[in-house]
């Protein structure tokens, strides 16, 4: 009996089809939440154990050279032209199918394994560039932790290989759950092999999540039909295609990572500490984003790359529209809230004995200009995806690259308008509450984060709705202003919801913050719903209705997308 069980859950993870957008976002939304859980705890151990120091600051500037080479070469461009023409294949020459899937694999293999090499020897002049602000030992400490994580692009380029195959076949589990281990592997570098090795174990977790990442899909592909061949085929016309796709999308690198990294290379210029605090509170706010929107966007790319292929227009326009209302219905009430709460966030999730009390303030006014781009930062993947399944690089490109632009400007006349006006200073201080404060330059770096994504948003959209025609805008529109207003009630409600209970709790505990955060998301949370529930909301309606047939095991209407296969 117990051998038939734990068969038959075994069948379902690794054999699992998702069937609807929605049940495969909330998988991969769920996987996701429970990864970034770990991702805060680890965060919390980086900084219980080093603090806002140069050896945390070498830490996350080591990150950056093999994270642009993965970023730019494999996750920005493998999927998205993979999956595209692999899905074509399938559906008329499977044989064929896994003959570009193994020439791919053992072309991204060899390429990308050079590519390390090289990065290897390279690393004292990349890191020059990345950190030009770091010089003696905090230099020295970064050049060797890079040429130890430049194993990481090379090991998440053969899991990529792996993830798009088991997406194009719409089974998420296996790669919902490699960031899972993942994490728990950098965790166990942290907990047992830092106390012996210093910031040197951390990284050798990080090295061993990375290969955890790769095995726990194996056995998926296999279930599909996957069979390693040694063959590099590019005479195929799949290979072909999907190598033409994959040129321009080279220089596509999402907004996000690129601006990541250009604020990374700025804050190597300010304080010391200030590369730290800007990767910690960096990798907070991309909770939201990476649970509520990404989540969507990547359970949905499959469905409109085979709408594009099956030449079902309406199919994807539906498709896009329900998607990007899903996520403006998370991000929106999550974007106001994390406003309000931005110093309970950071004191719970990095506020350690290591992290000084202008450190923490710092950090979450930090957190409060990253909120205002949410929005664009949900929306924005979303639409470049759509262009990508109708086999279209160069938008996001030119799209990518003046946002590029736009993000290094902003950040450099912010900050000097933080350093040299008083006027534009004083505002931000009081604004953001951080009187005392001596040096905020740092605010520089997500202020042109969030420009930047503001601008890849607006010019995305409305490049999409001038090449594939109307994508049910006043929809979104609409929906749009019903989550605004009530986002703004939640947020007045938790507001006072904060300063309510305060006077009951300790709030210089962990505990006491913990309570004084959930009671305030707890009212805020009811007042988002009724308010949308009031406004008639469809997505509040189907989320109501999904939960009283969960509950009570009735039938309703669910609305549009629960019931659209991919």
């Amino acid at each position: 009996m117990l051998n038939k069980i734990k068969q038959k859950i075994l069948e379902r993870i690794f054999n699992n089809k998702t069937q609807t957008i929605t049940s495969a976002a909330i998988l991969i939304g769920a996987a996701s939440l429970a990864s970034r859980v770990l991702g805060m705890i680890r965060q919390r151990l980086l900084v219980g154990s080093f603090g806002a120091s140069d050896t945390l600051d070498a830490y996350f500037a080591a990150f950056q050279v093999p994270d642009f080479a993965y970023n730019l070469l494999i996750l920005a461009t493998l999927s998205v032209a993979f999956i595209p023409v692999f899905c074509e294949y399938l559906n008329r020459d499977k044989t064929e199918a896994w003959r570009i899937a193994n020439s791919i694999l053992n072309l991204v293999f060899i390429a990308i394994g050079i590519l390390s090499i090289a990065l290897f020897f390279l690393a004292p002049e990349l890191v020059k560039l990345v950190s030009p602000g770091f010089s003696g030992e905090k230099y020295r400490l970064t050049v060797n932790l890079t040429r130890i994580l430049v194993l990481s692009p090379w090991l998440f380029s053969i899991s990529s290989v792996f993830s798009s195959i088991l997406n194009s076949f719409r089974s998420f589990t296996l790669v919902a759950i490699a960031p899972l281990l993942y994490n728990l592997g950098i965790i166990f570098g942290i907990l047992f092999l830092a106390p012996i090795w210093g910031i040197y174990g951390a990284v050798a977790g990080v090295i061993f999540g990375a290969l955890m990442h790769i095995l726990i899909q194996v056995p998926g592909v296999i279930k599909f039909g996957f069979s390693w061949q040694a063959v590099i085929d590019l005479k195929i016309r799949g290979v072909k295609e999907i190598l033409k796709l994959i040129l321009p999308r080279l220089l596509t690198l999402d907004i996000s990572h690129i601006s990541q990294l250009v604020g990374t290379i700025i804050a190597s210029t300010l304080v010391a500490g200030s590369v730290s605090i800007f990767n910690l509170v960096y990798n907070i706010e991309a909770v939201p984003v990476g649970i509520f929107a990404i989540s969507f966007v990547v359970s949905v790319f499959p469905s409109l790359s085979h709408h594009i292929a099956r030449a079902e227009r309406e199919k994807f326009r539906q498709d896009f529209s329900y998607t990007a209302r899903q996520i403006l219905f998370f991000l929106i009430p999550l974007a106001i809230l994390t406003f309000i709460f931005r110093a309970q966030i950071i004191r719970l999730i990095i506020g350690t004995q290591n992290l000084s009390w202008d450190e923490t303030r710092l950090a979450a006014g930090a957190l409060a200009i990253f909120a205002f781009s949410f929005i664009f930062q949900g929306i924005s993947p979303l639409l470049a995806r759509s262009f990508f399944a109708l086999k279209n690089s160069l938008i996001p490109l030119f799209s990518s690259l003046f946002s590029i632009g736009i993000n290094v400007a902003s950040t450099y006349l912010f900050l000097n308008l933080l350093e040299r006006d008083f006027t534009v200073m004083n505002g931000v201080v009081s604004f953001l509450k951080l009187e005392g404060l001596g040096n905020i330059g740092v605010l520089a770096l997500p202020f042109g984060f969030s420009v930047a994504s503001f601008f890849n948003t607006v010019i995305l959209f409305v490049l999409l709705r001038r090449f594939f025609g109307r994508l049910e805008g006043r929809k979104i529109i609409v929906a749009f202003i019903k989550y605004l207003t009530a986002g703004i009630a939640a947020g007045v409600t938790a507001y006072a919801g904060l300063y309510f209970i305060e006077p009951f709790l300790n709030t210089y505990t962990f505990i006491g913050i913990l309570i004084q955060l959930l009671f305030a998301t707890m009212i805020g949370g009811g007042a988002f719903i009724l308010v949308a529930l009031l406004l008639r909301s469809e997505e509040m309606i189907n989320l109501a209705a999904a939960f009283r047939r969960k509950v009570f095991r009735t039938e309703e209407y669910v609305g549009v997308g629960e019931t659209e296969e991919l």
